[in-house]
């Protein structure tokens, strides 16, 4: 008997409501994200520019607006090591786009480009975007034989979901790789300990095949195989057999409207079922349900729950249909649990609907002039041809400048449906996706037995034992920080907050924050872009009692990263036109930048001499009356007060370190460097650090909320060539610099019709031509976009994917040619 359970509804005490509990706990729990880089292309020379868009998804319904609002991107040096370069991209709605610049002094080799949320870091690095990035060096090209491999061959045999059972027809599937991780054909033969020849087999796909065998107790298996160009027989011995068990044997190819899963054990079964043991699905009951042990199977794809059934013990064989309409496109985990609820038996299969977008790029002409225009027309429709609205990017590159194009490689389509659900490099993705290939899914099947899966273990989702979430889902760059009583690591609870941001442009934000009753504080929707600086004041009773410290926003860490293994084993002969030309192009670049810079020396420029305390300013401008404090006026000082007392219409009286200050007969709001303080905090202030002293009454004041306003401006603050992040604060202030999102960055693509005169006698050897980070297709699927040729007569490679908002991904490529 088998009892589907297709409302999910089961008795509290029953294993599988326990199993589901505890699933759906977790994945309530721990929600994932897929992050996924588009770049313009491949390979670089050092100093050239990276440019990419990012792509974020939920995980599980891959809706293109997941909650992070950041995308984090670093360059990882070729040992794996070190991170070399660092960058922040803005998310909007799932999308964002950005660049990263390499050093000229990068060296030859090959880089790790990886991409993630700080969600993501609550979890393996193992799920991290990663994508291999080839730098070549024109003075120091590689030895010719990078990349290549080996021919040793390495064999691994796996059993269909999992385990191999004494008596019970299994099929073992294998994977040939050579030492570059590469699938190689391969054949062979398997002997049993007598010598007897058991099984042939030969692989299918890129190193990949499966066999069927039935081991036979006390029998042990070694496999002959040879690659099938060759007549050298290399020995693997099988993974011996277990003498009881379970096993899955999913046909996912033969029946359209279900998934089929065959399941079998060898565990010892009442009499009662015995009649029904040849059974291969369920006819009648072996007794009621209730006075047996039940079995549990569970299928889930993008972590939910689509189907679930369990079945007595004692049927050592039955059937099991998943209804293909209740999976949705991608891989379907299929577990089998015993009577305790503890997983036996797992088996992955991949549900197929042709859900993805179907691209297409056509230029207006099949083939243009050198510094032509070309006209590019993409459209977007689902797979019924209906047009659909779509958020793509386009990067067009000269193909004499980049390695050979390798079809069937990753793409925004195979990444999103298959390889980032899988653990370990996916050689040529682009293949299952490919309708032209009659035996892709059959292929598909192959690879959904061979690959791993580790996105999590059942043991630790039964046993409730999660691991503990560091980091927040972050919709922004979100500052944090505590705030402590005076020297001590005591929090301060409720302690108000003034915050300012001062950009480079000198414009500034300010508002105020209440840290809690830990004494921590959050600034949430603080558009950060480039580099800031913070300053952050504790205005409650006496700032000086206060001690502010900011957390670092985030420092990337590495443990060790190994590029990902790719077949791009670059021909650097081949490249030869790509060192050539772009040295020449990063050459001129150079030199017109030095001749600028030559002509700007023999440029004299008049105007008004820059205020160095202009961001101290910058909340009211220009001041009533200043005090300009020198050297000479400070010596001999004993507070700020004795300088307040050379100021026309401020009035200092009484003794004490903290003096009756007025203008106008009443009391003013008093400023640090810019920011609101206290007349404490200014008693704080040796003479000798006063730059300037502000007083404005007036307008002046009113625009600050007070009828006069006092700002003491420090050296620290302003002077050229000094960091005032890096000056000692005041008591109960802190001021330091943060490094945001990266800023934008418009792609430079010259356009001929109207050419600057420099652009008229520059040449042209650009790699990338154009890189369109946002192409939205409107009500018709169609979107128009326009670039121009260089002066290479060459053949252009254009590649277009993106993604609807609900998730729908998409990938197309085409070339033409420049005569």
């Amino acid at each position: 008997m088998l009892v589907a359970l297709t409302a999910l509804r089961v008795a509290e005490d029953d294993p599988l409501s326990r199993i589901l509990e505890s699933f759906n706990r977790y994945t309530g729990q721990f929600p994932y994200e897929k992050v996924y880089l588009h770049t313009d292309r491949v390979a670089y020379l050092p100093g050239e520019t990276i440019w990419m868009k990012s792509y974020l998804f939920y995980g599980e319904n891959h809706g293109a607006d997941s909650t992070s609002g950041s995308v984090w991107i670093d360059l990882v040096s070729s040992n794996g090591r070190k991170i070399l370069l660092d960058t922040r991209i803005r998310s909007k709605g799932g999308y964002g786009d950005g660049y990263l610049t390499l050093p000229d002094t990068l060296s030859t080799g090959r880089y790790t480009l990886r991409a993630y949320t700080s969600w993501m870091r609550n979890f393996s690095e193992e799920w991290y975007f990663n994508q291999v990035i080839e730098v070549v060096k024109p003075s120091a090209p590689p030895a010719p034989q990078l990349g290549t491999a080996s021919t040793k061959t390495d064999v691994q045999f796996l059993p269909e979901s999992g385990h191999w059972v004494v008596g019970l027809p299994g099929r073992m599937a294998f994977k040939a790789i050579n030492s570059a991780g590469i699938g190689i054909d391969v054949a062979g033969y398997v002997l049993n300990a007598r010598k007897d020849t058991v099984a042939g087999f030969a692989s299918q796909h890129l190193g990949m095949g499966a066999f069927p065998l039935t081991p036979e107790a006390g029998q042990t298996y070694t496999a002959y195989v040879r690659m099938k160009d060759g007549d050298t027989y290399s020995a693997f011995p099988l993974p011996a057999p277990q003498n009881t068990g379970y096993i899955l044997q999913v046909d996912n190819l033969t029946n359209k409207e279900n998934i089929r899963v065959f399941v079998m054990h060898n565990l010892p079964v009442s009499g009662e079922a015995t009649a029904a043991a040849g059974a291969t699905s369920p006819g009648a009951a072996a007794g009621p349900a209730t006075a047996q042990p039940m079995l549990s199977i569970v299928a889930q794809v993008n972590g939910a729950v689509v189907y679930a059934a369990k079945a007595p013990t004692n049927r050592p064989r039955f059937l099991v249909a998943i209804p293909r309409n209740k999976c949705p496109q991608g891989i379907v985990q299929i577990t089998l649990f015993d009577e305790k609820g503890k997983p036996v038996s797992e088996r992955l299969a991949y549900s197929d609907h042709n859900e993805v977008l179907k691209l297409t790029v056509k230029p207006t002409r099949t083939s243009v002039g050198v510094r032509q225009r070309v006209d590019l027309t993409v459209t977007a429709t689902n797979a019924e041809g209906a047009p659909v609205a779509a958020n793509l990017s386009l990067a067009v590159t000269d193909t004499r400048q980049q390695p050979a194009f390798r079809p069937n490689g990753r793409s925004l389509v195979s990444f999103l449906l298959l390889t980032s659900e899988l653990a370990g490099y996916v050689e040529q993705p682009g293949y299952y996706f490919d309708q032209s290939k009659t035996d892709r899914l059959v292929k598909l099947d192959l690879l959904m037995m061979t690959q791993g899966w580790r996105r999590f273990t059942w043991e630790k989702i039964l046993a409730n034992t999660y691991p503990p979430t560091r980091f927040l889902v972050d919709t922004s760059l979100t500052l944090t920080g505590t705030v402590y009583q005076g020297t001590s690591r005591v929090p301060a609870p409720g302690t108000e907050l003034l915050v300012m941001r001062s950009r480079k442009d000198s414009s500034r934000e300010t508002g105020m924050v209440t840290a809690d009753q830990e004494g921590r504080f959050f600034l949430h929707g603080m558009t950060l872009i480039d580099t800031n600086t913070v300053f952050i004041q504790a205005s409650r009773g006496t700032s000086h009692n206060f001690n502010v410290v900011l957390d670092k926003l985030y420092s990337p860490q590495v443990r060790l990263v190994r590029p990902p293994l790719s077949p791009l084993a670059i021909d650097y002969e081949q490249l030869a036109e790509l060192l050539k030309r772009q040295k020449a192009y990063l050459d001129i670049e150079r030199q017109i930048s030095l001749n600028n810079e030559i002509q700007l020396q023999t440029v004299t420029v008049k105007g008004k001499k820059a205020d160095p305390y202009a961001q101290q300013r910058s909340m009211y401008g220009t001041p009533d009356n200043t005090l300009v404090v020198d050297d000479m006026m400070a010596a001999g000082q004993t507070s700020v007060f004795d300088l307040l007392r050379r100021i026309a219409g401020v009035q200092v009286t009484g003794g004490g370190p903290t003096p009756s200050v007025t203008v106008r007969n009443s009391a003013p709001m008093f400023m640090l460097d810019g920011m609101r303080s206290d007349i404490q905090a200014i008693a704080n202030i040796p003479p000798q650090t006063v730059a300037n002293i502000d007083v404005l009454k007036g307008a002046g004041a009113s625009v600050l909320g007070a009828s006069s306003v006092i700002n003491v401006i420090t050296k620290r603050g302003g002077a050229a060539k000094q960091d005032y992040s890096k000056m000692p604060a005041a008591p109960g202030v802190l001021i330091e610099k943060v490094v945001g999102y990266a800023p934008q960055r418009q792609f430079y693509a010259p356009r001929f019709d109207a050419a600057t005169p420099d652009e008229r006698v520059r040449p042209d050897y650009r790699a990338t031509l154009f890189w369109a980070p946002t192409i939205r297709t409107d009500a018709t699927g169609k979107a128009t976009t326009s670039f121009f040729a260089s002066d290479a007569k060459t053949t252009l490679r254009f590649v277009v994917e993106g993604a609807t908002k609900t998730g729908q991904p998409g990938y197309v490529d085409g070339t033409m040619k420049v005569e």
